[in-house]
């Protein structure tokens, strides 16, 4: 009786871990989304800029106002930010990995623990 309530005991705990991973995966997913489509806006802003003649004025947001930028300047800022998004989504993956390998540890471990109560 003892280890029914011990082998209920670990099934609910991994339940509740995979409902709780499986969510921040679902996060990361929606993030990594967002990222992506931020990345796809940034490049073709930059692209556009290339297009434009070298004499036009370019204005850079700034809070609540818009100043006015070298165009090397707004390339730069492009490129910069282009570059965080890539580093954000190279973490999100990297946590969505490790989230899924700690499942299936768990999985693992409930495994072992059923098989030695068998025995």
């Amino acid at each position: 009786m003892a280890i029914d309530m011990e082998l209920r005991k670990a099934f609910a705990e991994l339940q509740r871990k995979m409902v709780e991973t499986q969510a921040q995966m679902r996060i990361s997913d929606i993030q990594i989304e967002s990222l992506n489509r931020d990345k796809r806006k940034l490049a073709i802003t930059k692209q556009e800029i290339e297009s434009f003649p070298e004499d036009t004025k370019l204005y850079e947001s700034v809070g609540r106002m818009f100043m006015l930028q070298p165009r090397e300047t707004v390339k730069e800022n492009l490129d910069s930010k282009h570059k965080q998004a890539d580093e954000k989504i190279n973490e999100l993956k990297a946590k969505k990995t490790y989230l899924e390998r700690s499942v299936k540890s768990s999985e693992e471990n409930l495994r072992e623990m059923v098989s030695q109560r068998r025995k």
